[in-house]
């Protein structure tokens, strides 16, 4: 099988900027430390829940190796649950970066749609929109950036329908790639832009109007799916602490056999579970 190529975090723009790459994400090193941290430790005690206590004596008392035993378990799956969680909390935080600049994308097209209909051009109306923007959301944002990019580059005599199509291209969000692919026809044809830019903008707002209402409905069901992610482990916790019989059981070889099925069949569950609630833009 092909290795999959890290896709960079950085696009050069035409004024040979880095831009952001929306498609990947890279976690700074505050997150990094935090997630790691998190997830090293939650893994490592889940370990412990499902496989600790081995190698204890024959009155089922803990043994040295069985404390040895424990810490290199604890540590083993710990690193393996940060290699697993990790590229997908880092999908997690793309989608909601793209969900956000979807937003602010939204809020771009407001400020366009306001500042052609007043008569101004294109430059004139980007300007507006970036100051507006500045206001709204931050000087960070990202469509800030990406609008003041766009001005650079008609400062530079760079066609404006050129970087709102990598614009769209970067994104990797449909919505925005589309409008980038239109503007440029439309732009260097002489459409009515006013005219393109409010049609993007209602069928956006619609389109995000829908997937919150559909986030609502399923809120519940969300909430009740990751409840019962985690009574699994509550249960065997409850199975460890209450009876020692079935501790004993779990330190077997066909103990071992059986929890690792059950993870398997846990973790396929949650993965169909992610899919199934999983909504599309």
């Amino acid at each position: 099988m092909a290795k999959k190529i890290q896709e960079p975090q950085y696009i050069n723009s035409a004024l040979n900027t880095p831009m952001l790459n929306y498609n990947t994400y890279v976690m700074n090193a505050r997150e990094k430390i935090i997630t790691f941290l998190a997830v090293f430790i939650a893994g490592g005690i889940v370990g412990l829940i499902f496989y600790g206590g081995q190698f204890r004596d024959a009155d089922g008392a803990e043994t040295t190796a069985t404390a040895v035993s424990n810490l290199i378990l604890f540590v083993l799956i710990g690193f393996a649950a940060w290699k697993i969680f990790y590229p997908i909390r880092c999908n997690q935080l793309k989608e909601k970066r793209k969900k956000d600049l979807t937003q602010q994308f939204r809020s771009l097209l407001d400020a366009l749609t306001v500042s052609l209909s007043s008569g101004m051009n294109m430059m004139e109306s980007l300007v507006s929109a970036c100051s507006d923007l500045k206001i709204e959301y931050s000087e960070n944002a990202y469509i800030v950036e990406e609008v003041k990019e766009m001005i650079h580059g008609m400062q530079n005599n760079i066609p404006i329908e050129d970087m709102m199509k990598a614009f769209g291209e970067r994104s990797k969000i449909d919505d925005i790639k589309n409008f980038g692919a239109v503007f440029e026809i439309c732009y260097r044809a002489g459409g009515n832009m006013k005219d393109i830019v409010r049609r993007t903008n209602h069928i956006i707002s619609e389109k995000i109007e829908i997937a919150n209402e559909i986030e609502t409905a399923l809120a519940s069901n969300k909430t009740q799916f990751s409840a019962m992610m985690v009574i699994p482990i509550i249960l065997m916790l409850m199975f460890r602490m209450m009876s020692s019989s079935f501790a004993a059981g779990f330190a077997t070889v066909p103990g071992i056999l059986a929890v690792t099925i059950a993870i398997g069949i846990f973790f396929a569950a949650y993965k169909l579970g992610q899919n199934i609630m999983d909504i599309k833009g």
